[in-house]
């Protein structure tokens, strides 16, 4: 009895011990990667990761990366930290990125089909949650989002075929359409008309709908002669609602008018500049340039109108500015930039630089730091 008493007080304090230890390396390497972080950032911001990178004035800057969900939020407590060391819990880790949006009231949302959640990060609130399967709605591979005008969110999950809709203030997640998809993908709401657009890229189609979820039309993406959409994914809509296609294995971009009608399309298959690999993600500027994410070519270019090249930036690497295999691309009414660095596991953030004054350059830059410093 005696032994027995000995062997437990000997594996509680072994346990004790074990954990009073985690809880000094975590610690210590918080405060090691504490300093080596704001010294990386203090270097890359007087080194000014900029492009082109040949030539001045710069017209994109790199602003901030993001790897962890809690690099805008709260740190994690200390006794958080060490619980998860013990569990191997990471319940803030992204695993495998895609769409990205920031919300009209400032919240990032993140789609991570690598873990089948949206990570959304309250920036005015310090905060960070998730948004996961609810009962009668299973969130399996979330892809596509965007934000109507009443702040609410709609998803696209393309293993379940569903386009859900979710509302943040009362925390609902609701099949929005479930019933006729393929495979949806891209999705984009157009404020000038109040239309919802979806890529199907099964079907090779994308699908106008109202906020009812009534189908409005259907756009096949043919022309005389063509054959249409070839594996339609991302899609962007501009200021005057226009609407962006990433028509990826016709290796173009489309221009549709609010009614769907074809304005212009551009690219071509290929490797160099001007040309297109694997085209995904695509933004669209306050002065109406076109970004496009190259997953294969790890890099973002920029076109304008008529899809004349304008700037290619990025390369692959896991440092500042460099990408591996980029997905989903948002540009806020700041012209802030975010990139779905997907095999990198985070989101980078960029500025494009406008013609505007100086003042309002600093103002809004100000602004925006401020906005993302925990």
């Amino acid at each position: 009895m005696f032994i027995l008493q000995a062997i437990c007080r000997n594996s509680i304090i072994l346990r004790l011990w074990y954990i009073v230890r985690i809880a000094v390396l975590i610690a210590a390497f918080s405060t090691l990667s504490g300093c080596a972080t704001s010294q990386a950032v203090d270097a890359l911001h007087r080194t000014a990761i900029s492009w082109p990178l040949l030539s001045s004035p710069s017209r994109v800057v790199w602003v901030k990366t993001i790897s962890d969900p809690t690099d805008i939020s709260k740190s994690k407590g200390f006794w958080k930290r060490i619980s998860e060391a013990i569990s191997g819990e990471e319940t803030s880790a992204i695993v495998r990125p895609y769409g990205v949006l920031r919300s009209a009231a400032g919240a990032l949302y993140l789609a991570d089909p690598g873990r089948g959640v949206i990570h959304r990060m309250d920036i005015t609130n310090s905060s960070y949650s998730t948004i996961s399967s609810r009962e009668g709605s299973p969130l399996s591979s979330p892809i596509g989002l965007a934000e109507d005008n009443l702040g609410r969110l709609y998803i696209t999950d393309s293993i379940n075929g569903i386009l859900y809709r979710y509302t943040p203030k009362d925390d609902s997640l609701v099949p929005f359409l479930s019933q006729g998809l393929e495979r949806p993908t891209g999705i984009a709401f157009n404020p000038v008309n109040q239309l919802l657009y979806l890529s199907d890229t099964l079907a090779n189609q994308i699908i106008m709908l109202d906020q009812n979820g009534f189908i409005v039309k259907r756009i096949s993406g043919r022309t005389t002669g063509g054959d249409g959409f070839n594996r339609p994914t991302d899609l962007a809509v501009d200021a005057v609602g226009q609407i962006y296609v990433t028509d990826s294995l016709n290796f173009q971009i489309t221009l549709l008018t609010p009614e769907g009608q074809i304005v212009r399309q551009f690219g071509a298959p290929g490797d160099s500049a001007g040309s297109f690999s694997r085209p995904k993600g695509i933004a669209i500027d306050s002065t109406g340039n076109i970004y496009v994410n190259d997953s294969l070519m790890d890099a973002i270019q920029v076109f304008n109108q008529n899809g004349d090249l304008q700037l290619v930036f990025g390369r692959n690497g896991i440092e500042p500015g460099q990408f591996w295999m980029p997905s989903g691309l948002f540009i806020d009414k700041l012209d802030q930039i975010y990139v779905a660095d997907t095999y990198n596991r985070r989101i980078q953030i960029f500025r494009y630089l406008t013609h505007r004054s100086d003042e309002e350059e600093k103002s809004e830059a100000t602004l925006f730091d401020k906005q993302l410093t925990p």
